[in-house]
């Protein structure tokens, strides 16, 4: 039975707030979980279950945690997948008449969560909110760390899980009466992986959206379009309910399009391992890993977007491309800023914390660190001609105002916690320094006091002491109390000393706290008001954050050009795909110094198109296929490219179809993956795209595997009239055959020597086709038993030899042939031939056919 107190009517009245929480209850030093919530904190957080009212014959579960490490524990409940509600004393205990006053002051939910410890310093973290409205999805997405806060409409179905992979949002938020619609309901199932949370009802009609979002963001709420409005509507929303504010730092709503970049679906991302390599899921072995030179967190997720989104207007490649070229060309002015961004602070994120009222003293220390760094980073943009660097210098001033309050203000080495303080410069304000001159002549008083009592007792260990608990205090060790003056009076015993105070040091040490208690409390009433100066400028600290971090990108792919060899690719809207010497940013990094073979690649819309590329196992066409993927998306993106010379149009879309993956949870074995994929390239690629394609057809049987590849790539050639760029790597080397019957396609092969008996990889793509795979080869190379390799060999043998029989003309009749005694009924196989007529049937009929004929025969 619940016990009827006053403090727990107030927190059941505050777990009413947030029913589908987690409630962090705050008394005094800890804060408190009660009943269910105790019970599991117990277990998740492996903390002491104990109760209240213990001898009652019901207790009431109780848990609780330090409120200086409550972070971490609100970390370790949100991993488990739990939101917590953080409720807070809102009134000085000390001054409270009864029960104090508390309220809860945030909801921690995966995306809300913003302590720094355990925030991934150059991963955003996302709210996503989602919609639909009229058949068009409207997506979101803010991050209320870096204060991001982008919206957009996108098609329902493949383009609307594609942008969600892209993003990957740490919360999703639905609307509750769109929970179960078909388009929404099969987002998990589609492999989108994010914490779920409800928005009340149905989303905001255009009305209410613009009245959420209008006062805010005016710009942004009238340019929307309605599915783009509602969501933003529910993010903003969302995140205002969570927070129990309006944060200052979040960027006004910024509206994309979806097709405005290169598009890059979960596919491609996965096979091109843009952010995480398939072999180990992180970071290491992933293009981003490879060419990211970001010296600040912010740089570093400015990269990461960069990356995600490339460019396809012109103009705006270029300014990136002139931007990084003049950066290659100064070396003492691209390492001075690279000094000066090492240094920096993150400054989007420490501007939230602000906002958010959360940043601590070191935090704005830092902060005025980044100011004091930013005339020489001015300084050394100036003298370059490219326009973004231009701007960026352009957006890093006007903060000199900010820039002296801080140094005002703010002492230059601040104590870690604002409690302990510190915190607040000498000079600033005089009441203040009053204070603690008033608490330092104090305990220069009770220094001297030491002094003159050691003398007039003889004590020479004799000492005065202090702890929160019993304040000042004389100390005198066991083997002196008969030398105690009797005005001592007893305070403490200890096993080998006693402690003591006199009413001249008890009102000394009133007079000293008093000081103490009041400095500290008058520095935090001023460092609030720092911090909401600090918030009140986020604008433009967000500007400057921003410039910085695109600074630190232009910068860093600067380095990584010079220290590569990477070169300046040659843009245009339309046109050949040429690239000289090309290499694949990642495999290069990975072998030593001129180790990577470089290669030769020209497409056009012209004799060379469909590149059929043969070549056994391990010979490296799929890192081919793949450096020429990810030197587009590099150049798209605003990098310099791993090439000795590139000329690249503008690529809308990048398609991938590579290796054997399964997807057992949803039912789809290997080729129904494979053939999945291949359906949403020939559904969704334009004349614009690029097609990278590393076998087709290999998951079912030959015949079916080969007349889908044919028919695949005869689709590529034959797209909307004009075809698409297509690299198609391939085992079926009846494919080669494709060359002499479209105009548009041509063969390479990967080239390879034999020596001995063994297969010598040269790695360079060179023209024509070959006709072996050198199957037995690498499979000696990968170790299989020689037992093994020797009975491959004569089974191959064996169906070479019935092949070539098979296929062989017959030999010419030496005499008349011998009529057979009896007459025999013509197999289904010689009626079917009979039935076919050649040079009316397409390739892919004649395949067809010869599969159906192999199985009669069967």
């Amino acid at each position: 039975m619940v016990r009827d107190t006053p403090m727990l009517r107030q927190y059941l009245e505050m777990k009413e707030q947030a029913p589908d929480c987690v409630l962090f209850f705050r008394m005094g030093d800890f804060y408190e979980v009660f009943f269910e919530d105790a019970v599991l904190c117990s277990k998740l957080l492996s903390i002491q279950l104990t109760s209240r009212d213990k001898n009652h014959p019901d207790p009431i579960p109780m848990a609780g945690v330090p409120h200086r490490a409550v972070e971490s524990y609100i970390a370790q409940m949100i991993e488990h997948g739990y939101k917590v509600a953080v409720c807070d004393q809102i009134e000085d205990p000390r001054a409270a008449k009864g029960l104090v006053k508390r309220a809860i002051t945030r909801i921690e939910t995966p995306a809300m969560f913003t302590s720094p410890d355990y925030l991934p310093a150059k991963d955003n973290r996302y709210l996503a909110a989602l919609c639909l409205v009229g058949g068009v999805a409207g997506l979101a997405h803010l991050d209320l760390a870096s204060g991001e806060f982008r919206a957009a409409s996108v098609e329902p179905g493949p383009p609307l899980i594609d942008e969600l992979a892209r993003l990957e949002p740490a919360e999703l938020v639905l609307a509750e009466s769109q929970q179960d619609h078909p388009a929404l309901a099969g987002l998990a199932q589609a492999g989108v992986e994010a914490a779920r949370s409800n928005f009340a009802g149905r989303p905001p009609t255009p009305a209410q959206a613009r009245q959420i979002l209008g006062e805010r963001f005016p710009g942004g709420a009238e340019a929307a379009d309605n599915p783009a409005l509602a969501a933003a509507a529910m993010a903003w929303q969302t995140l205002v309910a969570t927070r129990r504010c309006q944060p200052e730092h979040i960027e006004p709503l910024g509206l994309y399009e979806v097709g405005g970049h290169m598009v890059l679906d979960a596919t491609a991302r996965r096979n091109l391992e843009l952010y995480k390599s398939i072999a180990g899921g992180g970071r290491k072995g992933s293009l981003l890993q490879a060419v990211d030179r970001t010296l600040s967190p912010m740089g570093g997720r400015l990269l990461k977007q960069w990356l995600g989104f490339p460019l396809l207007e012109l103009e705006r490649v270029e300014a990136r491309h002139q931007a990084v070229d003049e950066l290659t060309r100064d070396l003492a002015a691209r390492d001075g800023l690279r000094q000066a961004l090492e240094a920096m602070p993150d400054v989007p994120r420490l501007v939230g914390r602000a906002s958010l009222g959360q940043a601590g003293p070191r935090e704005l220390a830092g902060l005025r660190q980044a100011l004091r760094a930013l005339p020489e980073v001015r300084r050394r943009l100036a003298g370059f001609a490219a326009p973004l660097l231009r701007r960026a210098a352009e957006s890093l001033e006007g903060l000199e105002p900010l820039a002296v309050e801080l140094e005002r203000a703010l002492a230059e080495s601040p104590s870690q916690a604002l409690g302990d303080g510190g915190v607040i410069a000498e000079g600033f304000d005089q009441e203040l320094d009053q204070l603690r001159q008033l608490g330092g002549q104090g305990k220069d008083w009770i220094a001297a006091l030491q002094a003159s009592l050691r003398a007039e007792t003889g004590i020479g260990s004799l000492k005065i002491g202090f702890n929160r608990v019993f304040g000042y205090y004389i100390e005198v060790t066991t083997a002196h109390q008969a030398k105690v003056p009797e005005h001592f009076i007893r305070k403490q015993t200890l096993a080998t000393a006693e402690r003591y105070f006199t009413p001249e040091l008890k009102e000394k040490e009133a007079a000293v706290l008093g000081a103490e208690e009041k400095a500290l409390e008058l520095e935090r009433r001023l460092f609030d008001e720092l911090r909401a100066l600090v918030a009140a400028w986020s604008g433009r600290l967000m500007d400057c954050g921003r410039a910085l971090a695109m600074v630190d990108v232009l910068a860093a792919w600067a380095d990584l050009a010079v220290s590569q060899d990477y070169a300046r690719p040659l843009m245009s809207q339309n046109g050949a795909l040429c690239i000289e010497q090309g290499r694949h940013p990642v495999v290069e990094q990975m072998l030593a110094a001129g180790e990577f073979v470089p290669n030769d690649v020209l497409l056009d819309d012209g004799a060379q198109q469909v590149i059929i590329i043969t070549g056994p196992n391990m010979a490296g066409k799929s890192t081919i296929l793949r450096q020429v993927a990810l030197i587009c998306l590099l150049a798209q993106a605003g990098s310099f490219v791993p090439a000795a010379r590139a000329e690249l149009p503008l690529v809308d879309r990048v398609f991938t179809r590579v290796g054997a993956m399964d997807d057992l949870a949803r039912g789809r074995s290997t080729f129904m993956v494979e053939m999945t994929e291949t359906a949403q390239i020939l559904k969704n690629a334009t004349p614009r795209s690029l097609v990278v394609l590393d076998e087709v057809g290999r998951g079912t049987s030959t015949f079916d595997g080969l007349s889908l590849a044919w028919a695949v790539a005869e689709a590529l050639h034959d797209l909307q009239g004009r075809g698409v760029k297509t690299l198609f790597a391939t085992h079926y080397h009846e494919l080669t055959e494709l060359a002499d019957k479209l105009p548009r396609v041509r063969n390479y092969n990967v080239a390879v020597r034999e020596h001995r008996g063994e297969v010598v990889f040269l790695r360079r793509l060179a023209p024509g086709g070959v006709s072996r795979s050198y199957g037995l080869q690498v499979a000696r190379l990968a170790g299989l038993p020689e037992d093994v390799l020797r009975r491959a060999r004569e089974v191959l043998a064996r169906l070479e030899g019935e092949q070539v029989r098979a296929t062989a003309p017959p030999a010419k009749a030496q005499g008349a042939a011998q009529l057979p005694l009896f007459v025999a009924a013509e197999h289904p196989a010689l009626t079917r031939l009979r039935g076919l007529d050649p040079e009316r049937m397409t390739p892919l009929e004649a395949l067809a056919a010869l599969d159906e004929l192999r199985r009669l025969v069967d």
